[in-house]
């Protein structure tokens, strides 16, 4: 079921996509490049028309101006340029096509790229005006530099001139002058750069060649002495009024007494302080690097992990808490908010920032007042600062602070009741067993469907995974087959190696190492943005796995989703990790695998278990069911149907429980006589008996001395039910939905 995100994503990846193959250089006409996406995706227009039908929005937006419409993130994000009416991918977009091969996750990348741009637009427009009006004579400024002035990530500086490509844009270069400051880009982008910078007088001749362009070292302008030129002070970005507010959470206590910091001065003197044991960065130290090796300097014996949380800790409280932003510092059960009321100030041994504290008459109440998500982040007791922005809303609201972002969608997820839709799709006879799945999944987040092969587990957890996710199905559900040799990294989150790039982003760069999501964290991280969707992770094989080994710190999760972990990789930055209270979880599970060990006991306790077997509903009767409405549907005698796959079906069910009374771990499901293989052609159960039935039969009977072929052969079955043989049997038609395993 496609959703307007999934197939705005595919377009726009196929317009990328088209755009590096057919036209790197020159671009081409959007209403060109509509017509080659639609020539090579012609389903998109459908696909998209049934989206807003199913959305239940009101859309009335022609899907090309859309698409158009919602390219300006790939703008934003420095991938693509729009001008005189063309489209031009960026060499940053082409390096996006390539670490993003999934149309969503290309373009769900995009969009975050856009909300970290909309997010400091206002310092983002400061530099474009400072590139604008550079002094005549030609001078450029060194990217870094610039953005550290305006407290901006130089990684979003860089890609936003190259996507806008604002006046004086080719202006902002790398710290020794080099073109693209690091980024990559085509080879034209390069040539146009070095013509760009000849006209200015810039180009530096002895520095360059053919891969590489300079500008002249003498004519690098400090970028404190550009803002002052273009009239741009720096007070300007610390009193935007419009960018979304941040909410710090910052802890103090007394040395000698121990009594927290909100009791005594910060009340007192309206501020809060940063201890750092020794002389502070100073105001230079505008970005993350200056201030790691601001913090080397002065604890040279300090190891490498506490030196980077220090780091971290000053960097937030020194360049990225704004005026304007909330402050939450609690004294035990009592919390105080404030509100950052202007720079951070230094003194010999601290940092200080005034705050306007709001509520020190009538504290919240910490287990009360806070929801449980910030309660658990409020009390990680390792860090003295810490971001916990998702919650900035709620905690404005709480002390009579009118928000000033639009409020994000608020949960919780709700599951749906099953439908008698999703039950005729899979040909259960009514809502029963499936509305237990949604009451189970909605007690414990966690369900696992177990059975022998051929029950149709994978089949179930998909269809009702979708239905509960919705319209948001194709973004909102994934599906991970465990194995032996899957491992933690695969499934959360792991180092992995790339290819270097160089400087213009050609490979030989050497090996470079990325901490890279698995589908478990992409889910989750989505999940935690958007409280008010359902999203389903399926999990199939999942006794195969080594579970504790896969799981890690996550094991505690499953059972305590409002509490938070540290995770393996630090890549919670402090404030720890939580599995998301609308990210559900199904599980597959086949009963008869002998080559991995069940679950222990402590993985069962997070999880509940449907079991899906052939002697009990919703499976039992199911085939017969199935070759009724499939008769039906052919326009035969609904009661004149072939029953003779089901009676053959049940007849190797009862050898097989005659022959291990009481065990009922193994038994064959009805899928495999719900497939095209079953049903076409000439021969057609001759061909599932030899390749599917008696394979399966005989690794069950494995070393125990059963002549599989006698006791199960299709020839021997049918004798002893009286079905008659190919030769006086109709043709059969092709099955209409098989429920594979």
């Amino acid at each position: 079921m496609p959703s307007i995100t999934t197939v705005v994503a595919q377009a726009l990846h196929t317009a990328a996509t088209i755009l590096r193959r057919d036209a790197p250089q020159d671009g081409m006409v959007f209403r060109e490049l509509w017509e080659l996406v639609l020539a090579r995706k012609p389903w998109l227009e459908a696909d998209w028309l049934q989206a807003v039908d199913e959305s239940g929005q009101e859309n009335n937006t022609p899907f090309k101006d859309y698409v158009n419409r919602n390219a300006t993130n790939l703008v934003k994000a420095g991938w693509l340029y729009r001008g005189a009416r063309r489209w031009q991918l960026t060499g940053i977009g082409v390096d996006a096509l390539a670490r993003w091969p999934d149309p969503v996750d290309f373009y769900l990348d995009a969009c975050r790229r856009y909300r970290q741009w909309e997010r400091q637009q206002h310092s983002i427009s400061i530099a474009m005006t400072v590139l604008e009006h550079l002094p005549d004579g030609g001078h450029w400024i060194a990217l870094e530099e610039l953005a550290a002035e305006i407290t901006v990530d130089p990684g979003l500086l860089g890609p936003v001139l190259r996507g806008a490509r604002s006046p004086g844009w080719y202006l902002a270069l790398g710290e020794d002058g080099q073109a693209g400051a690091g980024l990559p880009m085509w080879p034209f982008e390069r040539d146009q750069w070095r013509t760009l910078l000849d006209e200015e007088g810039l180009l530096d001749q002895g520095r360059s060649s053919l891969d590489t362009v300079r500008a002249l070292p003498d004519r690098r302008m400090p970028a404190w002495e550009a803002l002052k030129a273009a009239k741009q002070p720096l007070e300007e970005t610390e009193t935007d009024g419009d960018a979304p507010r941040q909410l710090w959470i910052v802890r103090g206590v007394d040395a000698a007494t121990g009594v927290p910091l909100v009791r005594g001065p910060w009340r007192d003197d309206s501020k809060v302080t940063l201890d750092t044991g020794f002389p502070p960065p100073t105001a230079a130290a505008h970005n993350l690097d200056s201030v790691r090796r601001a913090v080397e300097t002065a604890l040279p014996a300090t190891g490498p992990a506490r030196r980077e949380a220090v780091a971290r800790e000053l960097d937030a409280f020194l360049n990225r808490m704004r005026k304007g932003d909330i402050v939450l510092s609690t004294d035990g059960f009592e919390t105080y908010v404030g509100v950052v009321d202007g720079p951070a100030v230094h003194t010999a041994e601290r940092l200080e920032r005034p705050v306007d504290w709001r509520n020190l008459n009538k504290p919240l109440d910490f287990l009360k007042d806070l929801p449980s998500g910030l309660a658990s982040v409020v009390q990680d007791a390792d860090s003295q600062v810490l971001e916990a922005t998702e919650y900035a809303e709620t905690v404005l609201a709480l002390i009579g602070d009118m928000p000033r972002t639009a409020p994000l969608p608020t949960g919780p997820a709700v599951l749906p009741d099953a439908t008698p839709e999703l039950a005729e799709a899979l040909h259960m006879p009514d809502t029963t067993w499936l509305q237990d799945c949604v009451d189970l999944l909605r007690a414990t987040p966690q369900l696992i469907f177990h059975g022998p092969p051929g029950t149709g587990k994978t089949y179930t957890a998909l269809a009702l995974a979708r239905h509960l996710a919705g319209a948001s199905s194709a973004t909102n559900v994934r599906l991970v087959q465990f194995h032996p040799a899957y491992s933690y990294e695969d499934f959360f989150e792991g180092i992995r190696p790339r290819l270097g790039g160089g400087p213009d982003g050609d490979a030989g760069g050497g090996l470079a190492y990325d901490l890279v999501r698995g589908p478990l964290r992409k889910l989750a991280d989505e999940a935690e943005r958007r409280p008010a969707e359902v999203f389903v992770l399926v999990v199939d094989e999942i006794n195969r796995g080594h579970l504790a080994k896969i799981f890690g710190e996550l094991y505690f999760l499953l059972e305590y989703r409002n509490e938070r972990v540290h995770l393996l990789y630090g890549s919670d930055d402090g404030r720890g990790f939580r599995l998301p209270p609308n990210l559900y979880i199904l599980g597959t599970m086949n009963t008869v695998d002998r080559s991995v060990a069940y679950m222990d006991a402590a993985m069962r306790r997070r999880f509940s278990f449907m079991e899906l077997h052939p002697d009990t509903p919703p499976v039992a009767g199911l085939l017969d069911s199935w070759l009724r409405g499939r008769a039906e549907g052919r326009g035969e005698d609904p009661d004149a149907y072939d029953d003779s796959h089901a009676r053959l079906l049940d007849e190797i069910n009862r050898l097989l429980a005659d022959g291990s009374p009481g065990d009922r771990s193994f038994r064959v499901g009805p899928s495999y006589f719900m497939q095209d293989l079953a049903h076409t052609g000439d021969g057609a159960l001759e061909r599932l008996w030899k390749t599917q039935i008696i394979p399966l039969l005989t690794e069950h009977h494995w070393g125990d001395g059963t002549d599989v072929e006698a006791v199960y052969g299709l020839t021997v079955l049918r004798a002893r039910l009286n079905i008659p043989s190919p030769a006086d049997a109709g043709p059969a038609d092709s099955a209409d939905d098989p429920a594979n395993q």
